[in-house]
């Protein structure tokens, strides 16, 4: 029995995670998975970009990464998290502003 297109991705995403969760993970991995998970479903991904972009202090490489992931996230859900979004910000607030700005810029707050 072939399984649903979604418990593939679901899969797919857990593992990109699990590479983002592992301290002994290369730098340059944990780059390319947060890279990849703008591709997943929001509900699946977006509240672990979030809790690494907070850990990581908002201005760390891989913040910026997982900020790009989730603005491309946002900008293709035609949403975003205004609570977090006006938490961001440093290089993580940058990236955020940037993709939105070219994808979605209406939904840049107006007070950004």
């Amino acid at each position: 029995m072939e399984r649903p297109a979604t418990d593939t991705s679901d899969h797919r995403a857990r593992q990109l995670l699990a590479i983002l969760a592992d301290p002994a993970a290369p730098e340059g991995d944990k780059d390319d998975a947060a890279m990849d998970l703008e591709f997943f479903p929001r509900t699946l991904v977006e509240p672990s970009l979030v809790r690494i972009i907070r850990e990581e202090g908002y201005s760390s490489v891989l913040a910026q990464v997982c900020a790009e992931s989730l603005a491309g996230i946002w900008a293709r859900e035609d949403r975003i998290d205004p609570e977090f979004f006006g938490e961001l910000t440093g290089p993580a607030r940058d990236e955020v502003i940037g993709i939105l700005s070219a994808r979605a810029p209406h939904l840049i707050p107006f007070d950004a």
